[in-house]
C-alpha cells in the first residue's frame, strides 16, 4: 500500500498490511500444526491405557509439533526484531517477505511428514530444507534492506541490521548440520535444533551494540 509519498520516496510502502499479512500467515501455519496431532479412536479406547498407549505410539508426531511451534515463534520474533528497524518497505523486501512466507506454510506438511516418518532420511531432510529456505528469505530480506538504506528507521542504521544478520546465522547453519545428522541418523537430526536459544543469546552478548541503536534489543 503506497503511504502517499512522493518524488524519491514513491517505491516506499507502509508496513501495516505486511505486519498483518505477516502475523496471519504464522498465526494461521502455528495452529494448523495441531490438526496433524490425531485423537485416539472412540471404538478403540476402552481404558486410560489406551491413551497413555496412543500417545506413546505418536510420541514422535508431538515431538514435531512442539519443535515445529517453538520454530516458528522464533521465527515470528524475529520478523519482529526486522520490522522494529525498519521504517517502511519496498517491493523487493514485500518479495522477500512473500518468499519466506510460502514455506512459513509449508511448516505444517513437512512437520507432519516428519512426525509419522521420523525413522526416514527423507522426511527428515523435507523439514530442515524447509527451516533452512526460511532462514535464507529471513537474510535475504535483511540484505535487500541493507541495499535500500532509504527504508531503515532514523533511529538505526546499517549496522544494526548487519548485527541482527550475524547473530541469526546460526539458524541456516543448524538446519544444515540436521541434513547431514539425517544421513547417519535421522531420528537424533532434530536435537541440534536445542542450542539455537543458547548460541543466540551467547551471540547477542558478545555483539556489540552499535552507537544509534537502542537497548530494547527483543
Amino acid at each position: 500500500m503506497r503511504n502517499g509519498l512522493s518524488g524519491d520516496r514513491r517505491s516506499q510502502f507502509s508496513l501495516h498490511r505486511l505486519e498483518g499479512l505477516t502475523d496471519g500467515i504464522y498465526a494461521i501455519a502455528m495452529t494448523l500444526l495441531v490438526l496433524s496431532l490425531p485423537l485416539p479412536e472412540v471404538g478403540g479406547i476402552s481404558s486410560e491405557g489406551d491413551i497413555t498407549n496412543h500417545f506413546k505410539e505418536y510420541i514422535d508426531l508431538f515431538g514435531s509439533y512442539a519443535l515445529s511451534f517453538l520454530l516458528l515463534g522464533n521465527f515470528w520474533i524475529i520478523q519482529l526484531k526486522v520490522f522494529k528497524y525498519i521504517k517502511a518497505s519496498c517491493i523487493p523486501h514485500l518479495w522477500a517477505n512473500l518468499g519466506g512466507l510460502l514455506v512459513v506454510c509449508l511448516i505444517p506438511f513437512t512437520s507432519s511428514l516428519m512426525g509419522y516418518h521420523n525413522h526416514t532420511f527423507a522426511a527428515n531432510l523435507f523439514f530442515h530444507m524447509n527451516i533452512l529456505l526460511i532462514s535464507l528469505f529471513f537474510l535475504l530480506q535483511c540484505k535487500v534492506l541493507l541495499m535500500n538504506p532509504e527504508t531503515i528507521a532514523d533511529n538505526y542504521d546499517k549496522a544494526a541490521l548487519r548485527r541482527v544478520i550475524k547473530i541469526n546465522m546460526i539458524l541456516p547453519l543448524v538446519s544444515i548440520s540436521g541434513v547431514v545428522i539425517s544421513f547417519f541418523s535421522p531420528t537424533w537430526s532434530t536435537f541440534p535444533y536445542i542450542v539455537v536459544p543458547f548460541v543466540t543469546i551467547q551471540l547477542r552478548n558478545h555483539i556489540p551494540l552499535q552507537s544509534k541503536e537502542s537497548n530494547d534489543d527483543l
